[in-house]
């Protein structure tokens, strides 16, 4: 019997592994169907089961039991032995500083890691008092920075009740707890699904506001985020409704720049 035709122009096994793998991302914990995967990248069905059980084999997917296909455990620890780069570095740096500049204020970007986001740069503004409240490099669970929050905004729903459940308010930190804390969270995470963007007083340190937007990327779930942060009677509701538009700008242009370079 003839193998079905593929729908794409996609050949040779490598691309179609990448195409596979890159979908199978976008699906999250979740995992998705062999049938899905076939339809949404125009690979036959019988080539896309075939393919499954050679990259299930090496450990690069693993099958849920309820049929869907999620990453598998083994491309965690292929990553880990690849050299730290991050893509489209000077586009974000330059993106970054005009964002300051426009702003006047503290601009952070960060990428995101197991149980959190790390800084990859830092952008000051004109204005006399900066947010330097994180360096570069600086490791922060997603729940203590407006990007984290940000980052947290794109997950399923219960990672995002995880990790407000299990806030880590240590030190200076442990002055922002409060009752309403977690809920005033929760709001702000949601309005990342629903306006693209958040923003809070005292949500991640003392006397820090901000406002924070997950950078968009052409395929799979965001991997960046994007944040202004200024002392708290700087960024009020108001302000942070007006830096919205550039913010949302800056983290689209962003998104362009990394998926140019992933391609």
């Amino acid at each position: 019997m003839t193998e079905p035709t593929d729908q794409t122009p996609v050949s040779g096994v490598l691309p179609r592994i990448h195409v596979l793998l890159t979908r199978i991302s976008a699906s999250g914990r979740h995992g998705i169907r062999l049938k899905d995967l076939a339809e949404e990248t125009g690979i036959a069905r019988p080539t896309v089961h075939r393919m499954l059980q050679d990259l299930s084999a090496v450990g690069y997917v693993s099958q849920l039991e309820n049929k869907h296909y999620v990453l598998g455990e083994e491309l965690f620890w292929l990553g880990l032995a690849a050299p730290f780069t991050f893509p489209a570095m000077p586009a974000l740096r330059v993106l970054a500083d005009s964002l300051a500049l426009t702003t006047g204020d503290t601009v952070y970007v960060s990428m995101r890691v197991p149980g959190g986001v790390r800084y990859l740069l830092r952008a000051e503004g004109d204005y006399p008092l900066q947010s330097k409240v994180v360096t570069p490099g600086d490791f922060k669970p997603f729940t203590s920075s407006y990007t984290g929050l940000a980052m947290l905004g794109t997950m399923p729903p219960d990672l995002q009740e995880s990790a407000i459940e299990h806030l880590q308010l240590t030190g200076i930190v442990a002055e922002i707890d409060r009752p309403t804390l977690r809920d005033e969270l929760r709001a702000a995470v949601a309005s990342v699904g629903t306006q693209g963007w958040l923003t809070g007083a005292n949500l991640v340190m003392p006397g820090l506001s901000g406002i924070g937007a997950p950078v968009p990327v052409a395929s799979g779930l965001p991997i960046a985020a994007v944040s202004i942060s200024a002392a708290e009677m700087r960024i009020t509701p108001e302000r942070a409704a007006k830096l919205a538009p550039e913010l949302l700008n800056t983290a689209r242009r962003m998104g362009h720049a990394i998926s140019q370079v992933r391609r």
